[in-house]
């Protein structure tokens, strides 16, 4: 029965993942009104039950009072403000409404440009009123680049261990091939609670904690009698033994992985649904099924009870759960590449080199040529997969779809081969476009063209994996309507670059009149400047003082340098290898 009635649902409106296109689902001006009508429903048995219409509250503007919309997304935040004088975990309940019945300021999706007030309801019960500005700048001094805190660990409360997953005593050992026998080096199966200074507690794989904090997790293994387990047994009394020089080497601490930007990330479609509900609105799952949405296009859903056809090979993917810096919820699915088999030849996409950029931009200059940029939207969705996968549905295909195979037929986020069979069907798009490669670059493609005025010239189109670089005499038509007509451009990204492999693009004008293309490096710079800041502070954090930025530089090198009477020592190994790295 279960089946018939699926198939019934799927033949009137097509699968979930692709609805088909009916002439009865065209919107009806005349009958939208009677289709929002509510028609009650009632059985002999059961009478209807009669809903009252209630008109909205609204002021005299026709503005909605005293409603929290699902769009707000500062709701729910968890923050870190100060009440009085002492740092106090909060959660944003709401919005801020006047004796009138209006809110306080003007919301924005922007948080900078939010100017509501907002209700935090603090740890001891206590509710005070902070603006939008306020929250969004405690919630973003408070957490590292990628948006994730790093509070300091207050205790270590607990364990505990799965017997499923984690090696016992009986197997801790293994013998090589010449006989030799080792401890087994695993945390498999392990897991910590730990309570953080901010009062908040969670549970955290002991993989990372033996990395962040090794001595703490030693003596607490000791402490409680499990230094012995196969999973402590291989480190601990090593630790324990060096725990004075580990502390100063120890260079990375745990980031508080189930917050970003304040609000808790979902692990599973279930804990997205929990979410939702506590927080009374639809972000996360709204993500989730934007994702759906566009990924779908990748896979075909077999019937119920259809088994995957012989050769093909079963994998998994899972969803990847994110938070923006402007508090967007994100959600991508993806497929679990390190549990698949290396292919064969290089799997990497495209790349353009950057002396191909620099000669590129010198030519349209002297050519008097156009140059616009844009992106792929999707790119890896484009392109068909050279694998022969396919998955089990999980709860985000949709309940009529869990249990079902689903063959997989585009190239997916993940997937080992998914920037090869991305750089191969790109490669056979700019062919059929009539462009060919350049032999000294094979990412640069070109092809004869004609001015208006007659004169000829050549095209040129640099891809650099997803962001394509055209120069012509109308580049925009060339993207637009050739490369654009085989795969979804970014509405947004079309247009004269201004960012290009990582540097600054302007067009510029000489003062003999010559228009021309500058690059610049600040951006570059800044980022660089940063990083060897931060480098040089874990450096001096592990006794190592040897070396200091310059409060300030004119030039990158001294103009009077003299590499060949340079006497000083030269740098060791590590120091060497991360110079080569900036």
């Amino acid at each position: 029965k279960r089946r018939l009635f699926i198939g019934l649902i799927e033949r009137r409106y097509g699968p979930t993942m692709n609805p088909t296109e009916r002439e009865a689902d065209k919107p009806d001006v005349e009958s939208a009104d009677a289709d929002n009508d509510l028609e009650p429903y009632s059985t002999p048995e059961e009478p209807a039950k009669e809903i009252p219409t209630m008109d909205d509250t609204v002021d005299a503007n026709g503005r909605l009072i005293n409603q929290q919309p699902l769009y707000d997304q500062l709701l729910n935040a968890e923050v870190q403000l100060h009440v009085g004088e002492r740092l106090a975990p909060g959660k944003v309940i709401g919005r801020v409404v006047g004796s009138d019945g209006e809110q306080l300021g003007t919301y924005d999706n922007n948080s900078f440009l939010n100017t509501i007030m907002y209700e935090v309801e603090f740890d001891d019960g206590q509710i005070r009123e902070y603006d939008a500005n306020t929250i969004s700048e405690n919630i973003l001094a408070r957490v590292d680049a990628d948006g994730f805190s790093s509070p300091n660990l207050k205790y270590i409360i607990d364990y505990k261990c799965d017997p499923d997953v984690a090696v016992d005593k009986d197997s801790m050992y293994v013998t090589d091939r010449r006989g030799v026998t080792r401890p087994r080096k695993t945390t498999k199966g392990w897991k910590l609670l730990l309570e953080w200074g901010d009062g908040t507690e969670s549970w955290v794989q002991l993989s990372q904690m033996k990395e962040s904090h090794p001595v703490e997790t030693a003596e607490f293994a000791r402490a409680r009698g499990i230094d012995k387990e196969p999973a402590f047994a291989w480190w601990v009394p090593y630790t324990l033994r060096k725990r004075d020089v580990i502390i100063s080497a120890v260079k990375s601490r745990i980031r508080k992985t189930t917050h970003k930007y304040g609000v808790e990330l979902p692990t599973s479609v279930e804990h997205a649904k929990e979410l939702d509900r506590r927080n009374k609105n639809t972000l996360w799952m709204d993500a989730l099924q934007k994702e759906m949405l566009n990924v779908g296009v990748a896979f075909e859903i077999l019937p119920d009870g259809k088994p995957a056809p012989v050769g093909w090979r079963k994998v998994t993917g899972h969803i990847v759960w994110d938070m923006k810096m402007d508090f967007t919820r994100k959600a991508r699915w993806v497929l679990d590449g390190h549990r698949t088999a290396d292919p064969i030849g290089s799997t990497y996409a495209g790349v353009v080199s950057r002396e191909s950029v620099r000669i590129a931009f010198t030519y349209a200059a002297l050519n008097d040529l156009e140059i616009c940029a844009a992106d792929i939207r999707n790119a890896y969705l484009q392109a068909p997969s050279s694998c022969k996968d396919y998955i089990l549905c999980g709860a985000e295909f949709g309940l009529e779809n869990v249990g079902r195979a689903a063959l997989i037929h585009r190239a997916l986020y993940g997937g080992k081969s998914a920037g090869r069979d991305f750089r191969n069907h790109l490669r056979a798009c700019m062919r059929h476009l009539g462009f060919e490669s350049c032999p000294a670059d094979p990412d640069v493609w070109m092809r004869p063209a004609q001015r208006a005025d007659g004169t000829e010239h050549w095209e040129y189109i640099l891809l650099y994996t997803d962001d394509s670089l055209c120069v012509s005499e109308k580049p925009e038509r060339v993207l637009r309507e050739e490369l654009g007509k085989y795969f979804r451009l970014k509405e947004e990204s079309i247009g004269p670059p201004k960012i290009y492999l990582g540097g600054n693009v302007r067009q510029v004008e000489l003062e003999h009149g010559v228009k021309c293309w500058a690059f610049g490096s600040s951006q570059y710079v800044k980022a660089a400047v940063a990083n060897v800041e931060k480098y040089l502070a874990e450096r001096h954090a592990a006794g190592d003082t040897r070396y200091r930025l310059p409060a300030s530089a004119k030039t990158p090198m001294k103009t009077v340098y003299r590499p060949e009477l340079d006497v000083t020592p030269e740098l060791s190994a590590s120091y060497a290898s991360y110079y080569r790295s900036l």
